[in-house]
């Protein structure tokens, strides 16, 4: 009885572009549209939000999370699916949109002034721990050696925060930009829905 033949899987390159994906789904006209579809007005907001003025965490995720594959000097619609509304609740819901948005930007900023200020502290310390160091350097004692880390660490941690998390954060800040400054429109599927039907019985 012949042996089988045993198949070795081979390693295989997968070949993906993220901007043909995007070109692909949400480029339209030159514009990225990112639709956020909603059963009911009330699932754009968080549960327990009785005024409905903070959006829920998984619309901001679902949103961020294709905003991030968008070159950042490209307009984004919000396309908002949900069932017909009025003039005001439209306005209203922009302007929770823009607010929350302009929120982030706002903890952006602070989070890179907080960190500026820590990058301070650490170089300050940092050179005086060197200076500190290269006077006790001779001495060769304990102390000095521990120094010599001590600073090292200090600036390493500025470089860090400089080059590192402040530029994940000016991402962020960037990408908040962008979905602030959206242009935001509604869809209304319902008159869509019933739109189609019509048409289906007038064909028919």
């Amino acid at each position: 009885m012949p042996a089988k033949r045993k198949r070795k899987r081979k390693n295989r390159k997968i070949k993906f572009s993220e901007l043909n994906y995007v070109e692909k789904n949400y480029m339209k006209k030159g514009k990225a549209v990112i639709p956020v579809k909603l059963e009911k007005i009330s699932d754009l907001y968080m549960k327990h939000d009785y005024k409905q003025m903070e959006l829920s965490d998984s619309v901001c995720d679902y949103i961020e999370e294709i905003a991030y594959m968008i070159p950042i000097n490209t307009d984004i619609i919000l396309e908002i699916h949900c069932p017909e509304i009025d003039e005001e609740l439209q306005t209203k819901i922009k302007k929770n949109i823009k607010n929350n948005y302009g929120m982030e930007i706002d903890d952006n900023e602070y989070d890179l002034s907080v960190n500026n200020r820590r990058a301070l502290i650490f170089t300050i310390v940092g050179v005086i721990l060197l200076i500190i160091n290269v006077l006790t350097e001779h001495l060769g004692t304990i102390f000095s050696n521990f120094l010599s880390v001590v600073w090292w660490v200090a600036i390493w941690d500025m470089v860090e925060i400089l080059f590192i998390d402040n530029q994940e954060i000016k991402g962020r800040r960037l990408n908040n930009q962008q979905l602030y400054d959206s242009t935001i429109k509604f869809v209304f599927d319902d008159k869509e829905n019933n739109e189609e039907e019509i048409e289906k019985s007038v064909a028919s």
